[in-house]
Formats: C-alpha cells, sequence, structure tokens
C-alpha cells in the first residue's frame, strides 16, 4: 500500500484544478491527484500541456502541512529537483536530467518535463508533467519535447521497473492498472524526495541545482523591467534568482522570467 493517498482519474480536465479544488474545500482525503490522461493540463504562465493517454506522469502533489519556503519560488525548484533525482533512480539508462530555471526537466536540449507550483490558501500545490512512454510527438513539438523511452533510445517504450525496483524484460500493456501503478511508484518517491530536500539549508539545494543548471546562455523575457527587454541568463544567485546579462550590457537578477 502506498503511504502517499493518491486520487486516481482515467481521465480529468486538470489535475492542478481537482488539488486546488481539494485544498479550497479542506479536503484532506488525498495527498495527490494523478491522472492517466488531461483534457485541459496547462503549464507556467498559462500555457498549454499536451498529453496522449497513458503516456505521461500527470499529477499534482498537495503539501499540507509544508511550510511555504522563503523566496516562495523555491517551491517549484525543490520539486524539479526532486523529480530529476527519482526519474534517474527510477529509470537507469536514462542520461543525466539537467534543470531550466525555473523548473523545466531538459534532456538532450529537449524538454522531458515541467513543474507548475502554486500556494492555495497557505498550502503548497506541485503540478508535475513528465513524458514518459511517447515515442513521437506533434509536428510542432518536434525537436522541442523528448520522452523518457526516446532517451533511453528503446522501443516501443523504456522497460519499467517493477514494484520490487527491479527492471522488467519488456514493458507491460499500457492499461489503466499499469499506468497507476507505474505513477504511484513515481509520486511516492517524488513525495519522499521532496520532504528531505524541504529540510536541506538553501546553500545545500543551490549546490544541487547548479549541479544540474542548463540555463546559461539561454535567452529569457525579463518581466519586471519596463518594456520586458530579452537578456542572456548567466546563473542562479544565492538567492535562487536568475543572473541575466541585459543588451546594454548590464546585468540584472529576478524571479520573474520567461524563456523566449
Amino acid at each position: 500500500m502506498t503511504s502517499v493517498r493518491i486520487e486516481f482519474h482515467q481521465t480529468i480536465d486538470s489535475t492542478q484544478r481537482r488539488a486546488r479544488e481539494l485544498v479550497e474545500r479542506g479536503d484532506r482525503r488525498w495527498d495527490a491527484v494523478c491522472a492517466a490522461h488531461q483534457t485541459a493540463g496547462r503549464g507556467r504562465r498559462g500555457a498549454s500541456w499536451h498529453d496522449a493517454p497513458g503516456q505521461s506522469l500527470l499529477t499534482s502533489i498537495i503539501l499540507w502541512n509544508t511550510p511555504v519556503p522563503e523566496p516562495v519560488g523555491l517551491v517549484g525548484l525543490l520539486a524539479a529537483l526532486a523529480t530529476a533525482q527519482v526519474l534517474e533512480q527510477r529509470y537507469p539508462k536514462l542520461p543525466r536530467v539537467q534543470l531550466k530555471y525555473p523548473n523545466d526537466l531538459v534532456v538532450h536540449n529537449r524538454k522531458l518535463g515541467g513543474i507548475l507550483a502554486e500556494i492555495v490558501d497557505g498550502v503548497p500545490i506541485v503540478g508535475i508533467g513528465v513524458n514518459l512512454r511517447q515515442t513521437a510527438f506533434p509536428p510542432e513539438l518536434e525537436g522541442i519535447a523528448l520522452s523518457v523511452a526516446q532517451a533511453i533510445g528503446n522501443s516501443p517504450a523504456p522497460p519499467l521497473l517493477s514494484r520490487s525496483g527491479e527492471e522488467a524484460d519488456s514493458p507491460p500493456p499500457l492499461d489503466g492498472q499499469t499506468v497507476q501503478g507505474e505513477a504511484e511508484h513515481l509520486i511516492e518517491r517524488i513525495h519522499a524526495n521532496l520532504t528531505e530536500l524541504w529540510r536541506l539549508q538553501p546553500q545545500q539545494t543551490h549546490a544541487l541545482w547548479q549541479a544540474r543548471d542548463c540555463s546559461a546562455g539561454r535567452a529569457y523575457i525579463i518581466q519586471d523591467l519596463p518594456q520586458q527587454p530579452i537578456g542572456i541568463a548567466i546563473g542562479i544567485d544565492e538567492a535562487f534568482r536568475l543572473r541575466l546579462r541585459l543588451p546594454d550590457g548590464t546585468e540584472h537578477s529576478t524571479y520573474y522570467v520567461s524563456a523566449v
């Protein structure tokens, strides 16, 4: 039995919307909402999240009784770190998962997944979407998105690990029970890793992020400056702000950016 109480849906509009609803109602029966398919999934700043049924990890974890960190943006950063760690543990042949500020999971310079962190009534909610078993993406996402299956290079999908942690000889069929079982395992481990990361000192978290950071050299729209100029990322400062070089050669550090 999983110690993380998961409300599972074959299809839902959005796990994040459902998690918000649970928090707003004070309904503590569940620690996470998970789905095999979303019809209205979203990413940061209202971006759509596309998935095919049974191909992705789609979950929103509710961190009941967890203090909101300072700065609040650490919620997403910690969730990205925890997810990267778990994916590498779960799929040993997966190349190292890098992190693009503020919370994208990247392999081979393509997006493997993303995090949407929100605070609702003082409760952190972490939305996680990871491409697991896709072997192809829509034309507009080809060259941008990547799945665990593609990164490992197996066809039609990477071997799943059994619940005992041993690698299976071949992936089981994508029935509802398989999707739910794999999702539960990943969610429980992400929840555990996230809890451990929450206890670390900021400098420890900063070092863990820097070891995976692939933000430097990328272009970002700087949202807290007039005219929202485009800056080039230099790195992450000790306050977990993104340092950027502006077009005039000066530097600016901020939490408020979006990737170009």
